[in-house]
């Protein structure tokens, strides 16, 4: 008997937890916008920015509403993305870019689209998925003609006149699970993930290759990024400009080691001989990628932080907010994240390089450290030379 009323409370705590759970279901995935009553809606949000002040686009989107919309517009027109039933492309575009912009969490994007959170992170990866289909058309590799910004300056002119651009390592928040996380810790003790970038003149990327352990050194990045099928491609004659992080090759010019460049050309502190001069003015040219590095981590918060993403989203958020970066340095006027207030300096210890225990490698590198070297005397001979029959005619 004691068992048959054991069983009957048993069908009771059931039924009320089924009753319980299908009230649940329904509340939350049948009636999706039952909190969301704002009068207010996503695509009237959008609307009233777009139709706003520039201001107010450039602050909530990251830039000015004709590069948006050209954004848009450019996402349809290669059929990566189109409207769907309640919520737009620009609509799509204004939750990513709220994301990566201003670090919105899932949440706070529900009320303020007024979307179930479902239907945020979906559009989220949608349009994360598409903008990284972009790299091939935003990310170009560098052309063999000399930059105007060499080009037009006496000071780097014709001394680099086949340098293309500068290259540099990063490192961006990461969030991996605790077993992976000895291998993504950096030296400083944060956990990221290291990121290759290469720029031009003009603060646009040119290559980025996202996605190593924060424990990764720089010229183990490198050359991985220099075999891979989606290889940084140097045209023959040419070169980067990197930091004493990296080796010196005739693709990629390095300063002086144990000399200082904390310098002036003018005034008490001046270069002392061409190795001073050389590390004076490469640091000068090389300071673009601190810079456009500054400007991509200022413009996506996202960037600034560890993501609330799987890490395989994480890479491709790196990999997007480089991209549409080169998309507002093409198409804006007026980028308010061009004023960031004076350069960044360039470090002055030299960074620790691993040692290369492959003999066959290391006599190869070697060879080719031997003409860099060559190469790079002949550039700061040239350019001493001129900067002293300038100083005397003065």
């Amino acid at each position: 008997m004691a068992s048959s009323e054991d069983d009957e409370d048993a069908i009771v705590v059931v039924a009320a937890a089924t009753t319980s759970l299908i009230g649940c279901y329904y509340q939350y995935f049948v009636e999706k916008t039952v909190c969301h009553d704002s009068i207010l809606s996503g695509s009237a949000h959008v609307d009233e920015i777009l139709d706003g002040h520039d201001a107010r686009c450039q602050n909530s989107f990251r830039m000015e509403k004709h590069v948006f919309l050209l954004l848009c517009e450019l996402l349809q027109k290669k059929q990566l993305l189109r409207h769907s039933k309640g919520v737009r492309v620009e609509e799509k575009v204004a939750i990513f870019m709220l994301a990566i912009g201003h670090n919105e969490r899932n949440i706070i994007l529900q009320e303020r689209f007024q979307h179930s959170g479902e239907t945020i992170s979906r559009h989220f990866n949608a349009v994360l998925d598409v903008i990284v289909q972009l790299a091939d058309d935003f990310l170009q590799p560098a052309g063999p003609s000399t930059p105007d910004e060499i080009r037009e300056n006496p000071r780097f002119y014709p001394y680099f006149k086949n340098c293309i651009g500068a290259i540099d390592g990063t490192h961006m928040p990461a969030m991996v699970s605790e077993d992976e996380q000895p291998i993504y810790r950096k030296r400083k003790g944060f956990i990221s993930q290291n990121v290759l970038v290469a720029c031009s003149f003009d603060l646009q990327f040119q290559y980025v290759l996202a996605g190593w352990e924060g424990s990764a050194h720089d010229g183990r990045i490198l050359d991985s990024s220099l075999t891979r099928s989606d290889k940084l491609i140097v045209p023959e004659g040419k070169y980067y400009l990197g930091d004493a992080g990296f080796s010196l090759t005739p693709s990629f010019i390095t300063p002086y080691r144990g000399v200082r460049y904390h310098l002036k050309e003018y005034g008490g502190n001046r270069p002392k001989d061409a190795k001073e001069l050389f590390n004076l003015r490469h640091s000068s040219l090389r300071n673009v990628i601190e810079r456009v590095i500054g400007i991509l981590k200022r413009r996506f918060t996202i960037l600034q932080v560890q993501p609330q993403y799987p890490y395989e989203s994480q890479v491709k958020i790196v990999l997007a907010c480089c991209i549409i970066h080169n998309h507002i340095r093409r198409e804006c006027i007026n980028d308010l994240f061009l004023d960031d207030g004076g350069v960044v300096p360039v470090q002055e210890t030299e960074p620790e390089v691993p040692e290369d225990n492959n003999e066959g490698v290391r006599l190869g590198r070697n060879r080719e450290q031997d003409l860099a070297s060559e190469l790079r005397t002949s550039i700061a001979d040239a350019m001493w030379n001129n900067y002293q029959h300038c100083r005397r005619t003065i």
